[in-house]
C-alpha cells in the first residue's frame, strides 16, 4: 500500500512538473542563462516556487536569488519566517535579501489599507532588488486558486465589465518581467507538491480570516466552485488568457479612433472629438476609446469609473439637446456642444464684457480679438464690418455680452428676435454665448451681434463719412 502511494506521489510530481515547464514555455517566462528573482514569504506556495526554481537552475544556467519581506504585522511570528527562508535558501545554495518594512507607519501616512499597503511596500523592495541585481525576471507565486479568486472578485465588484480579466502570466516590471509560472497549478497540487519534498513551510494565520476580502472569496466561493469542476482553474486560466488578449487586440484596434480625437499640447489635459465621426466607428472600439481617453486625462488611475458613467457618455451622444454636459469623478467635465464633445477639467470663468467704445478707438477683448470703431468713406461691410450713418445711432457705443431678454430688429425682417434665438439657430456652443460680444448705442439698441447678425436700419446711403466698426479675431492678427 504504502509503495502504491509512493508512486502516485511521484506521479503527481511528474504532473505538476511538466505542467509548469510546458506553462513556461508556452509563455515565455523564463529563458536560459537569466537572472532570477524570487519572491518568497515562507509560506507553502512560495517555497514549492523556489525549489522548483532551484531543479531549473542547473538545466538552464539560471542565477537564482530569493527576497523575502518582514511586514511587522505579526511581531516574533513575521521574524521567524524570515528567518525561516534565509535557512533554507542557505541549504538549498541560494542568495537570499531579508527586508524589514513598517506597513503600520505607510498605512496611515498613505490612508491605504493594510493589505494594500503591505503589497505596495513588498514591490518596492522587489523593484529595488530588481534594480541592485539587474535581474531578468521576478517570479512570485500566483497559482490557480489565486486565479479563481480574482475573476470571482472582479465579477462580483468590478465596476466595468472590461475590468473583468483575471491575474496576467506576465507584466513590464523593474526593467525586467513580473512572471507567475504557477497560475497552470491548483493549490492541491502545490500541498501535494510540498509534502512529497518534504518541506515544511511556515503558515500565517491570517489567510484563514475572512475579514479580508480575498480571504472571504477562498474559503466560500472557490471551494464550492472546485465541488463544481475540479479543473475549474484551468478553464479560469483559459479564459483570463483570451480575455486579456481579445482586450489587447480591441485596444490596439482602438488607436485607429484615437487618431481623431484631438489631445491638448499644453499643460491643462483635454481631450476634443466630433460625435459624427466618433459613432463612425463600431460600439465596441468607441468604448475602449472613452477609456483610453479617461487613461490619458487622469493623472492618477481611478476605481471610480464605472459603466454607469460610460452609459451617461454614449447617453450624452445621442442627447436631442445641442448642448449638454457630464460630470464624471475628480471634476472631469464632458460638454457636447452640437457636433463637437471636451473633455476639461478647466472650469474657466466666463468673463463678462461692458465698456464704452469711443470714436477712433480700439478695445481689447478677453479672447485676445479687437473691435474698433471710426469714421470712414469706405461703405464696402464684410462680415466682420457694420456700417451705419451716424444718425442711427446715440454715442458713446457700448461693448458687452448678452443680458437676459436681449433682442435685436434684423435687417430684412418685421419686428425683433431674441439673441438667445439667435444663439441656437447658427448653433453657437453654449459654452461661448455668455462671452460673445454685441454693440449697442448709449441707449441701449442692439446694432451688432458681432459676426452673426446686425441691426436692421439701412446702411450707411449716398456719399460722406459713415460710421464703421470692425471686428479683427486673434486668428487674422
Amino acid at each position: 500500500m504504502e509503495e502504491e502511494i509512493s508512486l502516485l506521489n511521484i506521479g503527481v510530481n511528474r504532473l505538476m512538473d511538466q505542467l509548469v515547464h510546458s506553462f513556461i514555455k508556452k509563455h515565455q517566462l523564463i529563458r536560459p542563462n537569466e537572472t532570477v528573482i524570487a519572491a518568497v514569504s515562507g509560506g507553502p506556495d512560495s517555497m514549492a516556487m523556489l525549489h522548483f526554481l532551484t531543479k531549473l537552475r542547473k538545466e538552464w544556467s539560471l542565477t537564482i536569488m530569493a527576497v523575502s519581506v518582514d511586514h511587522g504585522l505579526r511581531g516574533k511570528e513575521s521574524q521567524e519566517d524570515l528567518e525561516y527562508v534565509k535557512r533554507m535558501c542557505q541549504e538549498w545554495d541560494v542568495p537570499c535579501t531579508g527586508a524589514h518594512v513598517d506597513v503600520k507607519a505607510y498605512k496611515d501616512s498613505e490612508g491605504l489599507g493594510t493589505q494594500e499597503a503591505a503589497r505596495q511596500l513588498r514591490y518596492q523592495v522587489f523593484e529595488q532588488q530588481m534594480n541592485q541585481w539587474n535581474a531578468d525576471v521576478l517570479v512570485t507565486a500566483h497559482h490557480g486558486d489565486d486565479q479563481i479568486e480574482t475573476i470571482m472578485m472582479q465579477m462580483a465588484t468590478s465596476a466595468r465589465p472590461e475590468a473583468v480579466k483575471g491575474i496576467p502570466v506576465e507584466r513590464p516590471f523593474a526593467g525586467g518581467r513580473l512572471v507567475r509560472p504557477f497560475l497552470a497549478v491548483s493549490k492541491d497540487d502545490i500541498e501535494h507538491y510540498v509534502a512529497n519534498h518534504s518541506i515544511h513551510p511556515r503558515l500565517d494565520p491570517s489567510n484563514e480570516e475572512t475579514t479580508y476580502q480575498r480571504n472571504a472569496f477562498r474559503k466560500r466561493v472557490v471551494p464550492f466552485l472546485k465541488e463544481q469542476n475540479p479543473k475549474v482553474h484551468q478553464h479560469m486560466q483559459a479564459m483570463s488568457e483570451r480575455m486579456q488578449e481579445n482586450q489587447s487586440y480591441i485596444s490596439k484596434q482602438a488607436e485607429s479612433v484615437l487618431e481623431t480625437v484631438v489631445f491638448s499640447s499644453n499643460d491643462h489635459k483635454s481631450a476634443r472629438l466630433s460625435i459624427e465621426t466618433f459613432k463612425t466607428f463600431p460600439l465596441a472600439l468607441q468604448r475602449t476609446a472613452f477609456h483610453l481617453i479617461l487613461n490619458y486625462l487622469y493623472i492618477s488611475k481611478t476605481e471610480d469609473i464605472s459603466y454607469l458613467h460610460e452609459e451617461m457618455f454614449f447617453d450624452l451622444l445621442i442627447e436631442s439637446k445641442p448642448n449638454a454636459e457630464l460630470h464624471l469623478p475628480q471634476g472631469l467635465t464632458i460638454v457636447r456642444a452640437y457636433d463637437e464633445v471636451t473633455f476639461s477639467f478647466i472650469k474657466k470663468e466666463q468673463p463678462s464684457i461692458n465698456e464704452s467704445l469711443f470714436i477712433g478707438e480700439t478695445i481689447d477683448l478677453p479672447d485676445g480679438a479687437r473691435l474698433s470703431a471710426e469714421w470712414t468713406e469706405n461703405r464696402v461691410e464684410g462680415t466682420y464690418d457694420f456700417i451705419c450713418d451716424a444718425h442711427h445711432v446715440k454715442l458713446p457705443l457700448v461693448v458687452r455680452t448678452r443680458r437676459n431678454g436681449d433682442r435685436i430688429r434684423l435687417r430684412g425682417m418685421k419686428g425683433s428676435k431674441k439673441v438667445k434665438d439667435i444663439f441656437i439657430d447658427q448653433k453657437i456652443p453654449a459654452a461661448k454665448r455668455d462671452t460673445w460680444p454685441l454693440v449697442t448705442d448709449s441707449q441701449g439698441k442692439i446694432l451688432w451681434l458681432v459676426g452673426l447678425k446686425k441691426c436692421g436700419f439701412p446702411e450707411g446711403e449716398g456719399s460722406g463719412e459713415v460710421l464703421r466698426l470692425h471686428y479683427e479675431n486673434k486668428a487674422e492678427t
